[in-house]
């Protein structure tokens, strides 16, 4: 009985622990994208939107699992693509989401992200909560969903003061496939890729 109540305590440490390692490893992948987001708004004038739009680029792809956002963003359509267009999509919504960014975060006024806290593991999911802080500013709620992707933790949804990007786009995605067809879908986000980069001065 007691070789056995020594059995248990042991794994139980074992899985406090590997729990405290996969969420320190989901944090540091967070930590990186929100990292590269402040110093792209410190250094938002001299960068440029294509500026900021380079810098940001490899960081966004290493930090989102942006196959798994794209079967999720539209729905059962997904299963009715071709390899080719899964592609295609995988890649167009890539490069929205890195214009997003390097349009949205495009100057800085003291802002800094903060650590708030984490929710409990459920199927290799971790929710992460920060807050985006400014001077005089109310706190802006980020919480990150993560998922593991080839044995690293990588973003697949974040909700904005409640708000969920994900529910978003599949919301928005869906609608444009059933009445316009997938080539019309991406048409409409490669327009918004041009409309980023028009609003925001392509050529600084």
């Amino acid at each position: 009985m007691y070789f056995h109540s020594i059995i248990g305590i042991l794994l139980l440490c074992f899985a406090q622990f590997s729990f405290a390692e996969e969420q320190a490893a989901a944090k540091q992948t967070v930590d990186k994208l929100n990292a590269t987001l402040i110093e792209a708004m410190k250094n938002s004038r001299q960068l440029g939107y294509k500026g900021r739009y380079a810098k940001l680029d490899p960081v966004v792809k290493e930090t989102h699992d942006f196959p798994t956002i794209a079967q999720i963003a539209l729905g059962s359509h997904w299963k009715t693509l071709s390899d080719e267009q899964k592609k295609m999509f995988v890649d167009k919504l890539t490069d929205l989401s890195i214009a997003t960014y390097a349009a949205q975060f495009n100057d800085y006024a003291g802002e800094d992200f903060k650590f708030a806290s984490e929710q409990g593991m459920k199927s290799n999911r971790v929710t992460l909560r920060y807050e985006l802080t400014a001077p005089k500013e109310k706190p802006v709620v980020f919480e990150y969903v993560l998922g593991q992707s080839n044995g690293q933790w990588a973003i697949i949804n974040i909700v904005v003061d409640g708000i969920s990007d994900l529910a978003l786009k599949k919301a928005q995605y869906t609608s444009i496939i059933e009445r316009e067809g997938f080539d019309n879908l991406l048409n409409k986000l490669n327009q918004k890729i041009t409309d980023y980069a028009n609003n925001n001065g392509a050529s600084t």
